[in-house]
């Protein structure tokens, strides 16, 4: 990504006509999507709650999200300093590392990411790269799946069909037959609407909140691979804390981390059953959950390679040996 100053002289304008007086303990949040999305609502806004309740609220952090900075755009300005943390997930910025979105190839289990060194070590590369800090990777272990127009044909599969995703779903969506295409975010429910894509790959939990099942009501099983969203700091920021604040911060992200497991277990289940009351259906990919999981493990770690050249490499290496797939 190239850093333009004019966007960030602007933030700041804005921030500043805003007439908010950020004091050390009164954050700002810049987070990839809106409070519809149900990653939004539970880790960022949760992470938000968890932090005021532990500081006896003394810690306010006011989250502004996508129609103020667009979500592909908000890595720069946190890094810059006009905002303080960023709720996000790797995929938005893989022009500028491909480790966050290669962090959907390990497996969620909490204290695993943490023992085995590799919450360690995609901190460290985070602080070097990008100047932020990273304070939690909560993860909906739910995954990703297909939301489809019409079922899928077993013998035909998904043979051209134009597909919507990101670079760490091509292996799956290639291998069934269909062409990935790139479509923004805000563009996503028109055009599935209209046909111009013939269904997309999104995460289990979150499509609900944009009515995706809408116009694509046939959802695919099995859902494959993690998905592992970021809350990081400005570096300059975190390192002007106090040492009891930078705990606290940690300690909020842990627990954050904790809880996303379970609430998206159970968030799954409602968003599925509301889905279905409207009208949705099920199909199939026609995989094992075993093989679309490797197809999609194999494609996230080739993202982290691709990207980021022998630092992917070494990210690969250690998921491979720590078996963290």
């Amino acid at each position: 990504m190239t850093f333009r100053m004019k966007p960030i002289a602007a933030l700041v304008a804005a921030a500043l006509m805003a007439g908010t007086t950020a004091g050390a303990e009164d954050f700002k949040m810049l987070t990839g999507w809106g409070a519809n999305h149900s990653g939004t609502a539970n880790m960022a806004y949760g992470y938000i709650d968890i932090v005021k309740e532990m500081s006896g609220g003394e810690i306010i952090i006011t989250p502004s999200g996508p129609e103020v900075v667009p979500a592909g755009q908000q890595l720069q300005p946190v890094a810059a300093g006009v905002f303080d943390l960023i709720y996000t997930h790797g995929l938005y910025h893989t022009g500028d590392t491909g480790i966050g979105a290669a962090l959907d190839a390990v497996k969620g289990d909490v204290d695993f990411r943490r023992d085995s060194g590799i919450w360690d070590w995609v901190d460290q590369h985070y602080q070097d790269t990008q100047g932020l800090k990273i304070l939690a990777i909560p993860t909906a272990t739910t995954g990703f799946r297909f939301y489809l127009h019409d079922p899928m044909d077993p013998e035909k599969k998904l043979k051209g069909m134009k597909i919507r995703a990101l670079p760490s779903y091509n292996k799956i969506v290639e291998s069934l037959g269909a062409t990935p295409v790139v479509v923004q975010f805000g563009e996503l429910y028109s055009a599935a609407e209209k046909g111009v894509i013939d269904g997309m790959v999104w995460t289990t939990v979150g499509a609900v909140g944009y009515k995706f099942h809408e116009v694509a009501p046939y959802i695919a099983e099995p859902a494959f691979g993690t998905v592992s969203y970021l809350i990081m700091m400005n570096l300059d920021k975190w390192n002007g804390l106090d040492a009891d604040t930078q705990k606290l911060l940690l300690d909020a992200g842990y627990q954050i981390e904790k809880d996303s497991v379970e609430i998206f277990e159970r968030l799954r289940e409602e968003e599925d059953a509301q889905m279905f009351a409207e009208g949705a259906q099920t199909t199939s990919i026609g995989m094992t959950a075993e093989e679309a999981n490797r197809l999609f493990t194999e494609r996230a770690l080739e993202v982290a390679v691709e990207m980021s050249g022998k630092t992917g490499e070494e990210f690969r290496d250690l998921v491979l040996s720590t078996s963290g797939m």
